[in-house]
């Protein structure tokens, strides 16, 4: 009886440690520059879209990028939607930061969820590979941020073929092709 007890109590640990092997304490750093959001540079970030469609090629501003995907959010979802607002910080390399602020009483401790990685061209189309989340000064990576990337990556298969993604400081460029 002992024995089934001490078997019982490993498993459990196990598969507890299991679960959490991708959490540790920290947070992730984001970049220390202001991204304002604005209805403006969401009409903004819309007209450039839609030109970008005509012309093959389109470039957004961070707050570009940021605001369009705020106000989309809220235009696209009702009042008990939990997002409050939506900052995306690009860098060279195709490095992109992404800080979710929630509304209040949403996340316990905290208001935002940290992600970061780096945007690109999978199969034709545009693709995140996430490799880090924070929130609550807790920090996941490794397998788990896999599943978050192709949850992500299934919404962002149905935008069309890319040919080509290209961050900047400030800025992203998607050249698209197949039109």
């Amino acid at each position: 009886m002992l024995n089934r007890r001490i078997w019982v109590v490993a498993l459990v640990a196990l598969l507890l440690m299991s679960s959490l092997a991708g959490c540790a304490m920290g947070d992730v750093a984001a970049p220390d520059r202001e991204v304002p959001i604005s209805i403006d540079a969401a009409l903004e970030g819309q007209n450039a879209g839609l030109a970008g469609l005509m012309a093959g090629k389109v470039t957004w501003s961070e707050a570009q990028l940021s605001s369009f995907l705020t106000e989309l959010l809220k235009a696209n979802t009702g009042p008990n939607q939990p997002v409050d607002s939506i900052v995306v910080w690009l860098s060279p390399g195709n490095a992109i930061h992404a800080r979710i602020t929630l509304k209040d009483g949403v996340l316990l401790g905290g208001k935002n969820i940290d992600l970061a990685g780096t945007i690109g061209i999978e199969n034709g189309k545009v693709a995140v590979n996430l490799t880090d989340a924070g929130a609550n000064g807790m920090m996941v990576s490794g397998p788990i941020m896999g599943l978050v990337s192709q949850y992500i990556n299934g919404a962002l298969a149905g935008f069309g073929v890319a040919a080509d993604v290209k961050t900047d400081e400030g800025s992203i460029t998607i050249s698209m092709g197949g039109m």
